[in-house]
């Protein structure tokens, strides 16, 4: 058991018609590293904290409306991963559920519906997600949502 505590997290990977994913962008203005001072730039799937009392699949569908504006089905769990990370100026332990999204429409227009400090939405296609060579989490993003838009799912969630 872990001395930490626990936060559950779900998060959406969001999926157009022509296999674009939709990340978003934020900038950590408060270094993880003491030694850094630069902010860290990264892209995840939208998502966020699973609140008492609501299932992952009601948080990931929460999130992705409140983070992108989008009503969609939640699909099919994808990946699970735990890991170590500093929270509003504490450690937690936290626990990401993945969720697939499908859509029909090509690219269509999100917005951030939060006070969250989303910077930035983008649709990314497996070409330009190979090419960056920003920072995507969570680790080997690109490689696992690469299986994904070649329709290689897990029959099952994977932990990574």
């Amino acid at each position: 058991m872990s001395p930490l505590p626990i936060r559950q997290v779900a998060r959406v990977v969001v999926l157009d018609r022509e296999r674009n994913v939709l990340l978003v962008r934020y900038e950590d203005v408060v270094p993880m590293n003491p030694n850094r001072h630069d902010p860290l730039t990264y892209w995840v799937p939208p998502g966020g904290e699973v609140d008492a009392h609501e299932s992952h699949v009601a948080a990931a569908r929460r999130e992705l409306t409140e983070e992108t504006g989008l009503i969609a089905e939640i699909g099919m769990p994808l990946w699970i991963r735990r890991h170590t990370l500093r929270f509003q100026g504490r450690l937690v332990d936290q626990i990401e559920h993945y969720f697939l999204v499908q859509l029909t429409a090509l690219r269509p227009r999100v917005a951030n519906y939060t006070s969250e400090a989303i910077v930035e939405h983008r649709w990314w296609s497996c070409e330009e997600l190979l090419q960056s060579t920003a920072v995507f989490f969570p680790q080997g993003f690109v490689k696992l949502v690469g299986a994904v838009i070649e329709g290689i799912t897990p029959p099952s969630p994977i932990s990574i």
